[in-house]
């Protein structure tokens, strides 16, 4: 009986052990920008129309249930961003790179100003057990100033993320550990950073990429469960 009760546990912790190294994370991407050049290879593309996304894509085509909806930048799009993304940037296709959506705090050409546009994010695991990774990269090539770019992220928790897409190439802005609200809901305000210096006070997102991350110890501890319960039976 004993030896019995002892494979079974060995099979069984084998199996949590398994089970918690393969809580595997599941990849979205986004490209925000110009509607003529939309990126492929299973983005989730958002134009200057800023219509609503219902079943976000992840990278292997399978929809997830994840809704998008965009507010706030300008109708149109700026389309001098980068066409070599290196560095921690090299994630994101270049159609993405080459384009961003955009906002200003003066008029530019439009009637008022456009000093903030939000992300809002529906459909997220809204019991704890996922937590959300964010990677930001916005670019425009070709200036001299800061344009660095704020963006502030409110679910459960919140935190902010900074960029300066002024001749960016290679860098991103990376927000993790973000957990949404009871209603599966996260928030993302895209405005100026503390540093934009610019007179328009333009900011950018070219392209945003979220990781989903399971919660192993959930999972473990789920799995441990059950093993314990069928040693008990036993």
């Amino acid at each position: 009986m004993f030896h019995r009760i002892t494979k079974l546990a060995t099979i069984g912790l084998t199996a949590v052990l398994t089970l918690g190294i393969n809580a595997s994370a599941n990849t979205l991407m986004f490209d925000f920008g110009e509607i003529t050049t939309p990126s492929g290879n299973n983005y989730n593309n958002v134009t200057q129309n800023q219509l609503p996304i219902f079943n976000a894509l992840d990278t292997t085509g399978a929809g997830t249930g994840i809704g998008l909806t965009t507010v706030g930048f300008n109708p149109g799009s700026n389309q001098n961003g980068t066409s070599t993304p290196g560095g921690a940037a090299a994630i994101f296709d270049t159609t993405a790179t080459v384009d961003n959506l955009f906002g200003h705090t003066v008029n530019f050409n439009q009637p008022a100003p456009l000093p903030l546009a939000t992300l809002t994010l529906t459909g997220l695991d809204s019991s704890g057990a996922t937590t959300y990774d964010f990677v930001f990269f916005g670019s425009r090539m070709s200036v001299s100033d800061n344009r660095e770019t704020q963006f502030a992220i409110s679910g459960a928790n919140s935190d902010i993320g900074y960029l300066d897409p002024s001749n960016n190439t290679d860098n991103v802005a990376i927000v993790t550990g973000m957990i949404p609200d009871a209603a599966g809901v996260i928030t993302i305000d895209v405005s100026p950073g503390p540093n934009n210096v610019n007179s328009s006070g333009f900011f950018y997102l070219g392209a945003m990429q979220i990781t989903t991350v399971p919660e192993p110890t959930s999972l473990v501890l789920l799995s441990l469960g059950g093993v314990l319960v069928a040693m008990r039976r036993h």
